[in-house]
């Protein structure tokens, strides 16, 4: 054999074995005892549960489970709400919700999980001095998944003033006896989002909610 064709074999074993032990394209998450899983791409990092309460101003609470992961070079919790967001930012909610609520939930009151969506919500918010403006609904779609859980996809824009347009694509669910929502939100800015839409499309479509 030409030492040319021993080069050739010899680099072709060395990229296979560089392939086989390439580091995964994604990190998995699960929350098991609330059966939910998603997953986001391997160079997001993950937000403490207890930094992205306390940019949410929330207390933790029995039950209610949070996770957040930051697409940017800088991870940092308070990304959580939208402040110059330049790379996409996860956040994920899994709460029950008490006996009144389940009595009244609806699908409005899911789009109106995080933000003001629709426009009932969008005038309260605003009577109350709510910061952000120029609303622009861009999806609303309703999901119906296996074993009874319910619920939906909205992507919307809103401007933050002196940073400019966020998108925000959020699955708001709960299960088959409306106890328990479920909540995955991704958002960045605007222009960060069509960027990176292929990757925020596949964390959308695999979060997966399985009612016990």
């Amino acid at each position: 054999m030409s030492r040319g064709r021993i080069i050739g074999l010899g680099m072709t074993l060395l990229a296979l074995l560089v392939t086989g032990c390439a580091a995964p394209q994604f990190t998995y998450v699960t929350n098991s005892s609330a059966h939910t899983y998603f997953k986001v791409p391997n160079g997001w990092r993950q937000i403490t549960s207890s930094a992205l309460n306390a940019a949410v101003k929330s207390a933790p609470q029995s039950g209610v489970w949070t996770v957040g992961y930051d697409g940017d070079i800088r991870p940092a919790a308070n990304h959580v709400l939208g402040a110059t967001d330049g790379a996409p930012f996860v956040y994920s909610v899994v709460a029950p919700v008490n006996q009144a609520t389940t009595n009244a939930l609806s699908y409005n009151q899911l789009r109106d999980f995080f933000l003001p969506v629709t426009a009932a919500s969008r005038a309260t918010a605003a009577k109350s001095g709510f910061p952000l403006t120029s609303f622009h609904l861009v999806r609303d779609s309703m999901l119906t998944l296996a074993q009874g859980v319910h619920g939906v996809r909205v992507t919307y824009e809103y401007t933050y003033p002196g940073v400019g347009i966020n998108t925000f694509d959020q699955v708001a669910l709960t299960n088959a006896d409306d106890t328990e929502v479920y909540l995955l939100l991704v958002h960045c800015l605007a222009s960060c989002y069509s960027k990176h839409l292929s990757q925020i499309d596949t964390v959308m479509n695999s979060f997966t909610v399985r009612s016990p």
